[in-house]
């Protein structure tokens, strides 16, 4: 049997402390029946016990246990795609390259993914070239992929061993992640037993596991090549990609394989992760059932006095809330609330819960709510006041979000240049800040080709007395032929 674990389990330490002391005054009071004044039905020994166990749940509920499966999923993919120059050759059905078919199975996989997953992006080569942060935009993702052109970037060849630590190294040790791997299996630039030993060992200190989709046939296959460069060939080995997985928790998956699926269970949590990187929720509703059966154990042992009211005060606790819409509670409550249901992914409620106070972090989070609703206008009313001009300094943590909710809400609104006035202006406020780049590399396009310069039109055909003309002309400027010497009759 697991045992739940505390997030901060000293705690436990000083509430069952108060809570024994409290059990054994009820029991030491409970022992002198004959000495001091005592009311009518009073049981000592029950208030003791009502008075430990309140102060047991109080104690049980600040130190929040952790048992169960998430509520939600909580998950971050990172994405490995090889973009080496090996990706190029057409070994898959129907004569499709291995990075068309790389590029098929991540559409397939984003569109079929559930929310609350985050996808991120690396390239792998020679070199290791982040593509994308962790993100839920998936037509950023798509964008980013359309751009890339296999063997161009980077080092030339693929480096496992040196790239997937380097990957990993980026990668929030904090949050569950695994590392999706999507490559031919070729490794240039290092022995494949040290690239193994190399990558297996940071990846199991990271608690990474790795999952891989093999591309390519193990068949030698010639690549593309330019005018006298030779013949290059290719294949695929999944046999080192297989252990490469199994050494680091993961394994080796098929290219027809329900990706969305798996990744669906480890974010629900009926997949197992590593322990440290498995997120359990907090349950400290047991501390106050806990603390409730105390205080219905004090009061049934109270004696007489309260007997009169008891069924009254049973009749408040059942009836007296009414519904929860309809409390006045505080702005902060209602954000935590709307947070909490907008991450169940229930909509609706987190449209009811929606804060309505001026804090910046309730603005924000009102403004998320109204883009999840499909209401661009109404996040832009909200984030009027946090998107204006002048902006104190130093920059408050706010002022980024604000933007980049705000250019989302013009972009739905097919408002482009306002976007991307948006995201200009971010980025003079905190150059080099990662999700304006990508979003505005995403909203700018390239721009055409200048047309080509026509040729000069052909000159006029002359007419018909001009071409006399020259054709005289050009007979005149001929030598002309000598006459022979005259004879002496002709003289």
């Amino acid at each position: 049997m697991n045992l739940p674990a505390f997030t901060h389990p000293w705690i436990l330490l000083p509430a069952g402390g108060l809570a024994l002391l409290a059990l054994l005054a009820g029991l030491w009071a409970q022992t002198r029946m004959g000495q001091g004044v005592r009311v009518v039905g009073q049981r000592p020994w029950r208030l003791g016990l009502g008075s430990a166990l309140m102060l047991a749940g109080l104690g049980v509920g600040l130190a929040e246990p952790r048992f169960g499966l998430p509520e939600f999923p909580r998950l971050t993919v990172q994405v490995v795609l090889d973009a080496s120059r090996s990706m190029n050759a057409r070994d898959l059905p129907e004569g499709t390259s291995r990075w068309k078919g790389a590029t098929a199975i991540l559409d397939r996989l984003w569109n079929e993914a559930p929310g609350g997953i985050s996808f991120g992006v690396d390239l792998l080569t020679g070199d290791t070239i982040p593509l994308v942060p962790p993100g839920e935009d998936r037509a950023l993702l798509r964008e980013a992929l359309r751009a890339v052109e296999p063997g161009t970037f980077g080092s030339p060849g693929t480096s496992l061993g040196r790239g997937l630590p380097q990957v990993a190294g980026q990668v929030d040790r904090a949050t569950p992640a695994v590392l999706l791997l999507l490559a031919d299996g070729e490794e240039t630039w290092e022995a494949k037993p040290e690239a193994l030993a190399r990558a297996t060992t940071f990846l199991k200190e990271a608690r990474l596991p790795l999952y891989i989709v093999c591309l390519g046939g193990t068949a030698p296959v010639a690549l593309p090549t330019a005018e006298g460069e030779g013949t290059l060939t290719t294949a695929a080995d999944p046999v080192f990609l297989k252990q490469l997985a199994e050494g680091t928790g993961g394994r080796l998956l098929e290219p027809h394989e329900d990706l969305a699926g798996l990744f669906q269970e480890l974010a629900k949590g009926h997949l197992p992760l590593p322990v440290s990187r498995s997120h359990q929720p907090a349950h400290p509703e047991w501390g106050a059932w806990l603390a409730l059966a105390g205080l219905a154990i004090w009061l049934w042992g109270a004696g007489s006095p309260l007997r009169t009211w008891r069924v009254g005060l049973g009749l408040a606790f059942a009836l007296g809330a009414p519904a929860q819409a309809e409390i006045p509670l505080p702005a902060s409550v209602r954000a935590w609330l709307a947070q909490r249901a907008l991450d169940q992914n229930d909509l609706p409620s987190a449209r009811r819960w929606s804060p309505q106070g001026g804090q910046p972090d309730h603005r924000l989070l009102a403004a998320l709510i109204q883009l999840k609703a499909q209401n661009p206008e109404g996040a832009l009313e909200v984030l009027r006041p946090l998107t204006g001009q002048g902006v104190p300094r130093p920059v408050p943590a706010w002022r980024a979000p604000a933007l980049l909710l705000a250019a989302r809400a013009h972009r739905d609104l097919d408002r482009t240049p306002e976007a991307i006035a948006l995201l200009e202006r971010l980025l003079k406020e905190e150059p080099g800040r990662s999700e304006a780049v990508h979003n505005l590399q995403t909203l700018l396009k390239d721009a055409p080709p200048p047309p080509e310069t026509p040729p000069p039109p052909p000159p006029p055909r002359p007419s018909m007395g001009a071409q006399q003309d020259e054709l005289e002309g050009r007979k005149q400027k001929l030598p002309q032929k000598q006459k022979p010497p005259a004879g002496v009759k002709d003289l």
